[in-house]
């Protein structure tokens, strides 16, 4: 009936499923390929009567071990990965949990369209970005996945599903009142949490008034599993400047980032005014890289210039009108910090903008490699604090590591003050003293009105620094929510609490 792996420890292509690119390692007895919703569904049953765990995997991109098995059985949704319909109108996609977001993207591309939230790994399953409310360099602008959902089927542990569209389930009075489609009535009662003013991914969502989706996206695989998707997408922006610029002076950079963010923001979020036809145009994206990361890619990347302490990544959506203009002024804005124009690389077209990209996303992949290589789990930080806080909490935490002398790569999402630390240890000694830096730099995050997580999630690895964000008494809030989904607990246990 179903496409399945026995396991067996001495067959090397069975281990690829025992781990995620955090290179955190599991073990489960089975892992089970259901080609559709009915063999799902007869798996979930089985497991939940006879209260064996269950944990659902993707492409195992993830870094933080939230689909990796600790015991009892594995089901991969890579088998479901059917892209079903685009509607143009209502511009909203439908697709399979096991979609990658590349093949998505490239569907969206074909017709004019893309799905916004953009997540840097898109090998990524289309079910792990809703599962973890994923974002990438485009957060800046468009936020993270959460946005764009308009609607999902979860199955629930017990076999049920519930049909959610945006708006049909919502808070009202402290409840969530939805239906099964078996006709099971449900009175969910959301989750109350103070949850920080930033970009956030840890933990269940909590909003009053929000909607049964925004609790679902981004809960981990612990509440039920994702077997349908509809995404809303958004047109093709008409033109980009796209642009690496780099600085010899750190705090110049710094100042640049600071800068265009305030200014991003205020026309951004400012219905009164058109992004695209001002004159600085629409940013979507403000990356930045320390110059520990410029050399960690100087071997790829030899045209990275000498000496330079930093780089910054940054991307203006424009039009054809405007796009001179939009240019001039950016060109004119390096200047004013410093930053030579003749160093700089732009896209002049598509495929310069898609080599730019790959650049921003080269770092991550040279990390992940270092750490699999080094046989050690990421050490990484994925905070976030607010604007006011953080070039004091980015100067904090590259200082807390250099005093213990430990190798590092510093950059990130910094239009969204959004922070990857990421250390590289040689030995056990060096990695147990990043555990106790990470540590640290969670505390001083949350103690900022931060976020231990702003977009990797919180999984098998991260349990000990949600605490740190919502105590006991808010562990106590998901762990009420988790046993009203799932009474025996089978579903990915082991993320986000014990």
């Amino acid at each position: 009936m179903f496409t399945k792996v026995k396991f067996n420890s001495h067959k090397d292509e069975i281990q690829e499923w025992l781990h995620d690119a955090s290179n955190f390692k599991g073990d489960c007895d089975t892992v089970f390929f259901p080609k559709d919703h009915h063999e799902l569904n007869s798996l979930l049953k089985k497991s939940n009567a006879d209260k064996v765990k269950v944990t659902i995997s993707g492409s195992r991109t993830g870094l933080t071990g939230g689909c990796v098995p600790q015991g009892g059985i594995l089901i991969s949704t890579v088998g479901m990965n059917t892209i079903w319909k685009f509607n143009r109108v209502k511009m909203i996609v439908t697709c399979d949990p096991g979609v990658l977001l590349s093949d998505l993207q490239a569907y969206l591309k074909e017709r004019g369209f893309f799905f916004p939230a953009d997540p840097t790994e898109t090998f990524c399953t289309v079910g792990g970005i809703v599962a973890n409310n994923s974002s990438g360099a485009r957060s800046f602008k468009y936020g993270p996945t959460r946005n764009y959902v308009a609607g999902v089927y979860l199955m629930l542990p017990d076999g049920d599903t519930i049909r959610m569209r945006r708006g049909d389930i919502t808070d009202k009075r402290g409840v969530f009142a939805a239906k099964t489609l078996e006709g099971k009535v449900l009175n969910i009662r959301p989750p109350r949490l103070k949850v920080p003013a930033v970009k956030n991914a840890a933990g269940y969502y909590s909003k009053e008034g929000a909607d049964l989706l925004d609790l679902i996206t981004g809960s981990e695989g612990t509440l039920g599993v994702i077997t349908r998707i509809k995404l809303n997408a958004l047109p093709i922006p008409e033109k980009l400047l796209s642009c690496v610029a780099f600085f010899k002076n750190i705090d110049d950079a710094l100042q640049f980032v600071s800068e265009s963010r305030a200014e991003g923001r205020g026309i951004n979020g400012d219905p009164e005014i058109d992004p695209l036809t001002n004159t600085c145009g629409s940013l979507s994206a403000l990356e930045f890289f320390d110059a520990n990361a410029l050399l960690f890619l100087k071997n790829d990347y030899p045209n990275i210039p000498e000496n330079m302490e930093a780089g910054v990544w940054f991307e203006v959506e424009t039009t054809e009108n405007t796009h001179d203009e939009v240019t001039a002024y950016w060109l004119n804005k390096l200047e004013r910090y410093h930053s030579s124009p003749e160093d700089a690389w732009y896209a002049a077209d598509d495929q310069d903008a898609a080599k730019i990209k790959e650049f921003r996303h080269a770092i991550s992949y040279k990390v992940n490699e270092y750490i699999a290589q080094n046989g050690f789990y990421k050490l990484g930080t994925d905070t976030a604090v607010p604007v006011a806080e953080f070039d004091e909490y980015y100067k904090y935490s590259v200082n807390l590591v250099k005093e213990d002398g430990l190798d590092y790569v510093a950059y990130g999402h910094f239009g969204d003050c959004h922070l990857h630390l990421n250390m590289l240890p040689k030995n056990e000694e060096e990695f147990a003293k990043g555990k106790e830096i990470y540590l640290q730099l969670c505390k001083k995050a949350v103690e900022s009105g931060g976020t231990v997580s702003a977009e990797h999630g919180i999984g098998k690895l991260k349990k000990e620094y949600l605490k740190l964000m919502y105590g006991e008494s808010g562990i106590a809030e998901m762990k009420r929510v988790k046993r009203y989904f799932d009474p025996s607990n089978i579903l990915n246990t082991g993320n986000l609490f014990d």
